[in-house]
């Protein structure tokens, strides 16, 4: 997430993820800069537009937003609501091996994209080869164990070559 400068010291914040629910859902959030990082109290949050706006102690004029520019804020994980039944959050799934319905390994989830119609794993592909896309869709995905460390899948790399 980016922060960049705001009116009366509210902060423009650019998730990683439009929903942004544990942003939203805490009020304490991390500043991270080269080789620091400084607690926050957020005392506000809201949607504005695709992103957030935020306000916390000790940012109260457009200066002291401004100089907040380019940096990012994080939250840290335990501090993350809890989920219910089969929700996951993104970076827990970073770093899965990625299984294919006849055990094939295909590669190890290295992100999370969104589009327009739905959420995609990226996969680094086991084997030699461009970065394979899974639609993170009930059709695709079979299942995921995050005490096995992996995900199996309903997607062969072949289909969109």
């Amino acid at each position: 997430m980016r922060g960049a400068y705001g009116l009366r010291g509210w902060v423009k914040i650019a998730p990683h993820t439009p929903q942004a629910e544990v942003l939203r859902s805490t009020r304490r959030w991390w500043l991270v800069g080269p080789g620091s990082a400084r607690e926050l109290q957020v005392s506000a949050v809201r949607q504005q537009g695709a992103g957030l706006v935020a306000k916390w102690d000790g940012c109260d004029s457009p200066e002291a937003a401004e100089a907040l520019k380019g940096t990012s804020v994080a939250v840290a994980r335990c501090d993350f609501p809890q989920l219910q039944g089969q929700e996951y959050y993104w970076v827990d799934l970073i770093g899965l091996q990625v299984i294919g319905r006849c055990d094939r390994r295909l590669g190890v989830v290295k992100g999370l994209r969104t589009s327009a119609a739905h959420d995609l794993l990226e996969i680094e592909p086991a084997s030699p080869g461009p970065e394979i896309l899974v639609p993170v869709v009930g059709d695709f995905i079979d299942g995921i164990d995050l005490d096995a460390g992996t995900i199996r899948v309903n997607w062969e790399p072949e289909w969109l070559a």
